[in-house]
């Protein structure tokens, strides 16, 4: 750049005649020493501000490593927390386990427990019957029903009610509880001799032709029970002739 400007100044110098006077050539002087002035100016400006680039280049670069440091400790986090929640979702589902371990023995155990209570129960009321204590029979069935009207002994218990009331001649209230096994307790065992007993209620009771009615029932519904064995004797007995006096 100097070089130019030196160069342009002595083509001044040297135009036609080259006649320059003193004063031309010390004004000339002093507009190189300006623009040389100028000059350095502009190159100081230039290497500052390249300075400054470089700086902040640097910077720059120290910022970004920040950053990507930042970045590997925020992965790094992340992997972290995702290993505590597994090692939570894993401790939950040990929990949720022994819950419903521990929830499947409480059932068992209360079922259990229901077990033998209801049996106790119905126990007491059967012994109650076979002592003749048909009240306390009738109680004690009772309440069986109304803990446990789906147990086991449901049926059994409603047809011994039946048989209690039988025992005392209380004919009409034997009937009533004995239809009652029918309609609550279609497939049970005790239907046969429930409806047997029925019809020898109802022959005590002086309705025979329902009674006879009932036997041929018994009998076709249940051919190979003891009660339709039963049933055939007692209408062989009631339809035998009575002998004169």
């Amino acid at each position: 750049m100097k070089r130019i400007i030196l160069l342009f100044i002595l083509g001044g110098l040297c135009l036609p005649g080259c006649f320059a006077t003193r004063e031309e050539m010390a004004t000339l002087q002093e507009d190189l020493a300006r623009l040389q002035e100028q000059v350095g100016g502009v190159q100081q400006g230039m290497s500052k501000s390249t300075s400054k680039i470089k700086i902040g280049q640097a910077d720059i670069g120290a910022r970004m490593d920040t950053l990507e440091l930042g970045q590997q400790k925020v992965e790094a986090k992340v992997d972290e927390s995702n290993n505590k929640m597994d090692k939570i979702g894993l401790r939950i589902d040990n929990l949720e386990a022994a819950h419903q371990a521990r929830l499947k023995a409480l059932e068992d155990r209360a079922a259990a427990e229901l077990t033998v209570s209801s049996e106790k129960l119905y126990q007491t009321a059967y012994t109650d019957y076979t002592k003749g204590n048909f009240d306390l029979a009738i109680m004690g069935f009772r309440q069986y029903l109304e803990k446990y009207p789906a147990g086991v002994l449901a049926d059994s218990a409603q047809y011994w009610i039946g048989e209690s009331f039988f025992s005392q001649q209380k004919y009409d209230q034997s009937i009533e509880e004995f239809k009652k096994v029918n309609l609550a307790y279609a497939q049970s065992i005790k239907n046969p001799p429930a409806k047997l007993k029925i019809a020898l209620a109802l022959e005590l009771t002086d309705k025979k032709k329902e009674a006879l009615a009932l036997l041929d029932e018994v009998i076709d519904q249940y051919p190979d029970s003891d009660e339709a064995k039963s049933a055939e004797e007692k209408k062989k007995e009631w339809n035998k002739p009575k002998k004169k006096e």
